[in-house]
């Protein structure tokens, strides 16, 4: 009997970590929910780089209520984690879509650059200028229809 009950939990832990880690594909809001997150940021940022994970931050004393509210909204838009960074003028802000535990493949995410400035090529399509690649290593970015906003994945 006991071996049933500690296989039947075994088996539920195991399962409620697939579907945790499980890659999650963000909702079709997904511009509008990190803007709202950039915003959050930005109320933060005081000249250190923000680095925001679901477990752990960087720097370690950010505002713990703000934090907790972007965590939630990264959830919701199936993001693994984002940043910001500010030099003078320009900041840029990155915001990873989560491919589960195991990251094989492509990583995936949306950036903000307030300059347009960085080093990915900027392409009309992700999906084809990977398919044409002769490339070992690329990075690649397409502007989405928001301003400042690039949608990107790379192999590196």
């Amino acid at each position: 009997m006991k071996k049933r009950v500690i296989g039947g939990v075994a088996l539920l832990l195991a399962s409620s970590m697939l579907v945790y880690l499980w890659p999650k594909h963000p909702p079709d809001d997904v511009l509008d929910r990190m803007g709202e997150i950039l915003g959050k940021l930005e109320e933060m940022y005081e000249g250190d780089d923000i680095f925001i994970r679901p477990f752990s931050t960087k720097p370690d004393d950010l505002d713990g209520e703000k934090v907790q509210w972007i965590r939630s909204r990264m959830r919701e838009a199936g993001l693994d984690r984002v940043s910001l960074s500010c030099y003078k003028n320009s900041c840029l802000s990155v915001y990873y879509i989560g491919n589960g535990f195991f990251n094989f493949g492509n990583s995936m995410y949306y950036k903000y650059d307030s300059d347009d400035l960085f080093e990915e090529i900027i392409v009309d399509s992700v999906e084809k200028a990977i398919e044409e690649n002769t490339e070992v290593n690329y990075a690649f970015c397409e502007r989405t229809e928001a301003e400042h906003w690039f949608y990107c994945e790379n192999n590196h």
